[in-house]
């Protein structure tokens, strides 16, 4: 038999040709260090979790977690203030005081 061609079907077996004792040599990052690594580093990231304290781990859960919504009222408020001064020609004071929202909302939704 064609050596190529035992590689070809002992890649297309995988555990069975490790268990006939006749895989194929290992080659690029999946090495058998590479695997031990890998592990060793998912280790230390538990290791390194599990030594917060644990403020700090729910301060940072809720960070993670609101994170979209903080980002989402930021864009409001910069989107109100640049529709606002740049192109409604307002005053930059006026931008964050209720009753401008107010007066805006009655000239929309009046019935005149």
């Amino acid at each position: 038999m064609d050596t190529k061609n035992d590689t070809v079907v002992f890649e297309g077996l995988g555990a069975a040709a490790e268990r006939a004792g006749a895989a194929p040599p290992e080659s690029g990052p999946e090495t058998a260090a590479g695997k031990t690594e890998g592990r060793t580093k998912k280790q230390q990231k538990r290791e390194a979790r599990a030594r917060r304290h644990p403020a700090l781990r729910v301060l940072l859960w809720v960070l993670r977690k609101s994170i979209v919504p903080i980002l989402l009222l930021v864009a409001l408020a910069g989107g109100l203030y640049i529709g606002y001064t740049k192109l409604g020609n307002g005053s930059g004071d006026d931008v964050f005081e209720w009753s401008t929202w107010k007066h805006m909302y009655d000239l929309v939704f009046s019935n005149a």
